[in-house]
């Protein structure tokens, strides 16, 4: 098995510098500028472990990879990007694994448009990337996975996955019921708008999460969609955590944080709070809590505006949680 990994950045970089390290044959996919900064001086890769400089190819297009029979797709690349980098992945091969390592529960919809093998995965990982070239893989073992065919079932390519995740260090779990995972990690990443906002940890902020996610809860609890708590999954706890660096950002606070520090432009709030808002309109009624972070995070990315806009009093003020 030869792994393309669609998207070098937190997930893609730290997944595939581990799978690399481990015997497993990847190469990447990213943005011009990290490419670059990968081919000029490797991946570099810190773990608890240490760093390590992790040579592999990396291009940045699909249409710069000679696709064969053994290959298979991680797409990680945020979910607002998914139809394009699939469209442009459409182009160049026709019938290839696609295995969506991304937050939200509309990737795996995309991806069955334009291939007819498509898989879930539940991501569970604390990988962050801010610079060029380099990510940090924080925990020790570096994430929880769960791996099922969408939309639903198990099958041996599954189960091959899993144990090259395995030997990169990933606990893996695969599981005829993929999307219940997805939707339970949907509600916990309905957080991630506070931390890119506030830029504070925990504490001040807990009210403001617990808010946001009950609010969702209650929306698919009248839609009728069944979820399982990520807590629930037997994720294992990591043994060795990388203590946060002392730089200009403080703490990472998860993707759409990290999103807001690179500067992108754009936030996957609409995959992961629109989803609520979107689900809400259906029944006839409305989400505010999370319509206004969504609104928030995006004009944030719009306007290219770091993380730490509002204290976290100011947010429960605009949420009306004051």
């Amino acid at each position: 098995m030869r792994i393309i990994i669609y998207g070098a950045g937190a997930v893609g970089g730290a997944v595939g510098g581990l799978l690399a390290l481990s015997g497993t044959p990847v190469i990447l996919i990213g943005r011009p500028n990290n490419v670059n900064a990968i081919r000029e001086s490797g991946l570099k890769l810190r773990t608890p472990d240490g760093t390590q400089i992790v040579q592999l190819p990396a291009v940045t297009s699909p249409d710069q990879i000679e696709f064969g029979p053994e290959d298979v797709v991680f797409l990680c690349v945020k979910s607002q990007d998914t139809d394009q980098a699939l469209h442009d992945l459409s182009a160049v091969v026709k019938d290839i694994p696609v295995f969506c390592f991304q937050n939200g529960v509309r990737n795996e919809e995309i991806a069955f448009r334009y291939f007819p093998r498509v898989y879930g995965v539940m991501v569970k990982a604390g990988a962050v990337f801010i610079r060029e070239g380099e990510v940090e893989s924080r925990g020790k073992p570096p994430g929880r996975l769960v791996i099922g065919c969408y939309p639903e079932g198990k099958d041996a390519l599954a189960e091959s996955a899993a144990v090259n995740l395995r030997k990169a260090g990933y606990d893996v779990l695969v599981t005829p019921e993929i999307m219940p995972c997805k939707w339970g990690k949907l509600l916990e990443n309905l957080a991630n708008a506070v931390g890119a906002v506030t830029n504070v940890p925990g504490g001040e902020t807990n009210r403001i999460a617990a808010a946001v996610q009950d609010e969702g809860k209650d929306i698919l609890a009248r839609a009728g969609i069944r979820w399982v708590a990520v807590e629930n999954i037997a994720v294992r706890p990591p043994k060795d955590v990388i203590r946060p660096q002392n730089d200009l950002y403080g703490v990472p606070l998860g993707s759409t944080w990290q999103s807001l520090v690179r500067g992108q432009g754009t936030v996957e709030t609409d995959f992961l709070n629109g989803e609520i808002v979107r689900l809400a309109a259906k029944l006839g009624t409305k989400a505010p809590i999370n319509e206004a972070l969504l609104r928030i995070t995006a004009e944030m990315a719009a306007n290219q505006e770091k993380p730490g806009k509002y204290t976290p009093a100011e947010l429960l003020k605009l949420l009306k949680l004051d």
